[in-house]
């Protein structure tokens, strides 16, 4: 799995910056891909819950950890899977997300 930060919109002025909206692309290893999208506040809370050194947690670090000013040095950045990571895979045949 990888997952790719493609671009960020900053909160609207009258919004708290926690709203600050991240667009990120997940690639499994079956090909698939989607485009998706956090809040900064989303990712703070589940980053927490988040066990383990797969690409989608090393992500939500990489947000929640970055200066505000810094968001734009997150663009095109890459987050991979490590190979000792017992990430949750989707099994393709069945439907269903397994350990």
């Amino acid at each position: 799995m990888r997952a790719i930060i493609i671009s960020h919109e900053p909160s609207p002025p009258e919004s708290p910056v926690e709203i600050h909206r991240f667009i990120f692309q997940i690639e499994t290893e079956f090909g698939d891909s989607s485009n998706q999208q956090i809040s900064l506040r989303t990712a703070q809370v589940i980053v927490d819950k988040l066990p383990g050194p797969g690409a989608f947690a090393k992500m939500l670090r990489a947000i929640v950890t970055t200066d505000r000013a810094r968001y734009d040095s997150l663009l095109s950045r890459t987050f991979l899977r490590d190979k000792d990571d017992h990430e949750l895979a989707f099994e393709r045949d069945r439907g269903e997300v397994c350990a």
